[in-house]
């Protein structure tokens, strides 16, 4: 049983990240510069893990300068080996390559912890080492966050200063949270305290808001995470991470079916505006000129939501494009992440000539919209209104225009 509660935890790891905030040295940013090296660059040339020995001969070489006192002598450190041992192996039997060891000492409803992962330097055999130290009574915080580089040929290790090519900010969230309409203020508390997770994995980490929303709402308010890729030498921001907020309910914390959220953008660091039309319930929202969100009303309630931006895509509980594709999102290939072939998805056409791929969800309808150019030997649109085209095929070079949330 201890040993399902230990893979549990290092599957849990990877979804949630390791509770608890930063303050110290490991919060400084090492460097401003903005790198122009592709993500899919990046994961082909440092996605790899490391052995346990590995990981725990590194671990090895930390005192109680490093981690706390239970943790400090090389006796304590084998009297937890076992233990490390078995969340690996349940890690790397379940996800894959590991590059981190965690572990949890409980004393009732209090604990102490810590997480260490680890990437190798391209430039030599020389190893990034990732520390951080959390712990409490009732709720999780993270002591401090700290880095190392670590020779292997030594066995000893010297602090650096933070690896990130820029750390989070606050408008990284802010923005997220924004669209979602939620609490920016709140918001800004959990930044100014410092309430962050990390979450490791072996080409990279994800940092994640931990207040003011909880792992189970996170997934409406975008979910509150900047995501990075190892390079090689440093952690760089990863432009390709995309937000899986779209669902069967709208977007994000805009729901169908309840009122729509204050949009307010009164500081707005991405450039954002919401303009709400004369004639009819709706709100446009734009970013920099260009339309992102349509969110159409009905009575005051949300009735539709309409998406142009590609950051975000489609949570995958909403809709699972299969083995082989990716989640859809604004821009994608539509033959690279749908699939036409599952169960009540129909294609169909409108009479301005939209075409639609329609999907069932629970109590609601998600579409995929390009245009009717995007089809192989397109038929003209209808008078008669929205007609079903049977065996449709995509151009290679047709994408995913806008996706659309709605409700019956």
């Amino acid at each position: 049983m201890k040993k399902l509660l230990l893979i549990l935890a290092a599957c849990t790891m990877v979804m949630a990240g390791c509770k608890g905030g930063t303050r110290g040295k490991g919060s400084e940013t090492a460097a401003s510069a903005e790198t122009t090296e592709t993500a899919a660059d990046t994961k082909a040339a440092v996605a790899e893990g490391f052995t346990f020995d590995e990981l725990f001969k590194i671990f090895s070489c930390f005192g109680s300068n490093i981690l706390s006192d239970k943790f400090a002598s090389q006796r304590a450190k084998d009297g937890i080996k076992d233990e490390l041992r078995s969340s690996y192996n349940g890690y790397t039997e379940f996800v894959g390559p590991c590059n981190w060891l965690s572990c949890d000492l409980f004393d009732g409803d209090c604990y102490d912890g810590f997480r260490m992962a680890c990437y190798r330097y391209k430039a030599d055999d020389h190893v990034l080492v990732v520390l951080l130290e959390d712990g409490g009574c009732d709720v999780s915080s993270v002591k401090y966050i700290r880095y190392y580089e670590y020779d292997p040929a030594q066995g000893s290790a010297h602090e650096i200063q933070s690896p990130f090519d820029r750390e989070p900010e606050r408008d990284d969230f802010e923005d997220m949270v924004r669209l979602a309409g939620s609490d920016v203020q709140t918001l800004r508390g959990a930044m100014q305290a410092g309430l962050l997770d990390y979450d490791f994995r072996a080409d990279g980490l994800r940092v994640r808001l931990n207040d003011p929303m909880d792992f189970d709402e996170q997934v409406y308010h975008g979910d509150l995470v900047v995501d990075y890729l190892w390079n090689g030498s440093m952690l760089v921001r990863n432009r390709d991470y995309r937000y899986a907020c779209i669902h069967p309910d709208g977007f994000a914390s805009i729901k169908i079916g309840e009122r729509a959220p204050d949009f307010n953008f009164d500081y707005d660091p991405k450039g954002y505006t919401a303009e709400y039309s004369d004639g009819g319930d709706l709100w446009i929202i734009s970013r920099d000129g260009k339309d992102g969100l349509q969110v159409q009303l009905d009575g005051g309630e949300v009735y539709s939501v309409e998406v142009w931006l590609p950051e975000y895509c489609v949570a995958s509980y909403a809709y699972d494009p299969g083995a082989g594709k990716v989640q859809p999102y604004v821009g994608c290939r539509i033959n690279d992440c749908i699939n036409l072939d599952v169960e009540g998805t129909e294609v169909a056409m409108l009479m301005d000539g939209t075409v639609q791929i329609e999907c069932p969800t629970w109590n609601s309808r998600l579409a995929f919209r390009t245009s009717r150019e995007s089809l192989v030997g397109a038929p003209k649109p209808s008078m008669d209104g929205r007609q079903v085209i049977a065996n449709p095929k995509f151009k290679d070079s047709a994408k995913i225009e806008s996706i659309l949330v709605w409700r019956e």
